[in-house]
């Protein structure tokens, strides 16, 4: 993961079935500030700096710290406001660091700059995070941030889709404002010192670097999608492994979808409907339950008996080693909280939605060549060179199977994206196919979305006395706690 190798010389890699751990805690992002802490500051002692930094890094990781890059026509102060009040972090500007030094009206260089914002760090009033109004204004002050460790989360440059004509001269004020927009007044030199400045900036901070178009939206509707913005951390390298589940009605493209992800990202399709009929075959214990059922009810298993199936799979060896991407499944909210208990649940949840007149059009419309299994739509059937009655209907394609597939659908996806909330990616699946595949491949390339996490059901309670006691098992160390003094605490840094 670090690069690190043992006394042989191997490369030390972390087994793909810790990553999931990894991930829900986001233990790499807290070694990753631990480590970035430790270089700034390099103490003496680095353990005892790791024992007492380790709450102060915790709470560091998931704070806010903001830069807004903005033209001097835009209205930063107002955006920084807006910031301050969907985050909590606190806003500072050029004017608060200058006022750090008792008399002190403006600092003499971009150094004098850096150690204010420290002395300001140092007093614990930006624990909860900051907002950079109007600082770094060049590329100097930026390094001079950054040697005395102070790195920010997110750089935020905004980018007007209009930018005012100034053809005025240097010492005459103009005036571009709509409150709707937050343009204001400013000289002709201050957005040519702009331009000038901001490619340093972008430069120093490109690792955090997000361009922000305004468009149509109002400085507060913007502000909001910024605060948005920042609740996703940026990846720090951490290992990861892509564990999809694309849910779309049947005629959506999922599959499809599905399949352009497996060959892009080297991962294992899981098909729902392709991995019940292999067990369903199979002279297996969980096979014969299921042609059981089906026999007794005419219908699917039940949710225990279904994910016994998907457990099954993604738990394997190829899926745990290169990942995977479920379709098909889950089919109801049971299913999915059933999903999220497995030691490797999905961390990435796609929707694609498709009108279902649209789907019922593809699925209605779709013929199979019976002797070579091609895939022809009846709009396109012209161009079939071959015999058209070699043309047939899938049985799964059957307007009585279709309805009744739609409809079970139907019926359930609400509840499902209900509990998926905004952990759940939504994207148009009406659009052609190659678009709906770069839209997916997006989703995957940017972090996963930080929302609360999805709460399945307890597992069942274990009751102590089905437990089997060995006389070799090592102790409870919690025995250990009246008989022994307490161990003593260090105060935290």
């Amino acid at each position: 993961m670090l690069g690190a190798v043992d006394a042989i010389k191997r490369p030390l890699k972390i087994p793909p079935r810790f990553v999931p751990y990894l991930e829900k805690h986001r233990i790499y992002e807290l070694f990753h500030e631990l480590a970035t802490q430790v270089v700034i500051k390099k103490p003496k002692d680095h353990l005892l700096f790791f024992k007492q930094s380790i709450h102060h890094a915790a709470r560091s990781r998931d704070v806010a710290r903001i830069i807004i890059l903005a033209p001097p026509y835009f209205d930063k102060m107002r955006l920084g406001e807006v910031l301050q009040e969907e985050t909590g972090a606190r806003l500072i500007t050029l004017k608060n660091i200058h006022a750090v030094e008792s008399g002190c009206i403006q600092c003499s260089d971009f150094e004098d700059v850096a150690r204010n914002m420290r002395k300001i760090m140092r007093t614990g009033m930006l624990n909860n995070g900051w907002v950079l109004v109007d600082v770094p204004r060049t590329k100097a002050e930026a390094r001079a941030f950054q040697r005395i460790g102070i790195l920010p989360t997110h750089v935020i440059e905004i980018k007007p889709d209009q930018v005012p004509e100034c053809t005025c001269s240097t010492n005459v004020m103009e005036s571009f404002y709509e409150p709707d927009r937050g343009y204001k007044s400013f000289k002709n030199s201050e957005y040519r010192s702009y331009k000038k400045q901001i490619r340093g900036l972008r430069e120093a901070y490109s690792n955090f670097l997000t361009e922000v178009e305004v468009g149509s939206r109002t400085i507060e509707d913007l502000g909001k999608d910024c605060a948005t913005l920042t609740k996703t951390k940026k990846h720090c390298g951490a290992p990861s492994l892509f564990r999809v589940v694309l849910l779309g009605a049947r005629g959506s493209g999922s599959s499809t979808t599905a399949k352009y992800l497996s060959r892009r990202f080297n991962l294992v399709h899981v098909n729902f409907n392709d991995i019940l009929e292999q067990a369903r075959l199979q002279e297996t214990k969980l096979g014969e339950a299921i042609r059981l059922f089906e026999h007794r009810w005419g219908s699917r298993p039940k949710p225990e008996t279904r994910i016994q199936i998907v457990e099954k799979q993604v738990l394997g060896h190829e899926c745990i080693k290169r990942g995977w991407v479920l379709t098909g499944y889950p089919i109801c909210v049971e299913d999915f909280k059933l999903l999220d208990q497995l030691s490797t649940p999905p961390n990435r949840v796609i929707f694609i939605d498709v009108d279902s007149i649209v789907c019922r059009d593809r699925l209605l419309g779709r013929r199979y060549n019976m002797k070579t299994g091609s895939k022809h739509h009846l709009s396109t059937i012209q161009n079939f060179k071959g015999n058209q009655h070699e043309l047939g209907v899938h049985p799964k394609d059957y307007i009585s199977v279709v309805e009744q597939d739609f409809e079970e659908f139907e019926n359930n996806v609400v509840a499902m994206k209900a509990y998926a909330g905004s952990s759940a990616i939504t994207i148009d699946g009406s659009v052609e196919k190659r678009t709906v595949q770069e839209k997916v491949e997006a989703c995957l390339m940017r972090p996963a979305p930080c929302a609360p996490p999805r709460v399945p059901r307890p597992p069942p309670e274990v009751n102590p006395e089905d437990i089997e006691f060995d006389p070799d098992d090592a102790p409870d160390p919690r025995v250990f706690d009246e008989i022994r003094a307490p161990e003593s605490t260090i105060s935290l840094i």
